[in-house]
């Protein structure tokens, strides 16, 4: 059984309520991401996709405009030893693209549409070097 642990990203890259729209962009430009976790005391309370930045920043001033007031709450997080399964029927029935995945309380990953891919790919290779 294929679970969470096996197919996230470990560094996930976390921001403050607080960083303005111009730094989220530029975090994400040096580290390559598509999202951002937004953390309080160490807990995530929403996801920041680029998306969001662009929606937020027309009309507005980047580097004024806070994270904390375009930022998407509506998100869902999976332990490390859910299912495969289940996260690709979340991720489909919420429509959403990515998922925290946090044990104890502790951000110990991210679960992008990237990594489903790679994931479905992997599955794929395994399935026809088995059949072979």
């Amino acid at each position: 059984m294929i679970n969470a642990r096996a197919i996230m990203t470990e560094n996930v890259v976390r921001i403050s309520e607080d960083t303005t729209l111009e730094e989220a962009a530029k975090i994400m430009l040096g580290k390559h991401v598509r999202s951002l976790l937004v953390t309080r005391q160490e807990k995530p309370v929403a996801i920041v996709s680029e998306n969001d930045i662009i929606r937020g920043s027309l009309n507005k001033n980047l580097g004024k405009v806070a994270v904390k007031n375009i930022m998407d709450k509506n998100f869902i997080v999976v332990s490390p030893e859910a299912r495969y399964s289940s996260i690709l029927k979340k991720l489909r029935e919420e429509g959403i693209k990515r998922v925290p995945v946090v044990e104890g309380g502790n951000i110990v990953g991210i679960i992008t549409e990237t990594d489903i891919v790679d994931a479905t790919r992997d599955f794929t290779r395994f399935h026809q070097i088995m059949q072979e």
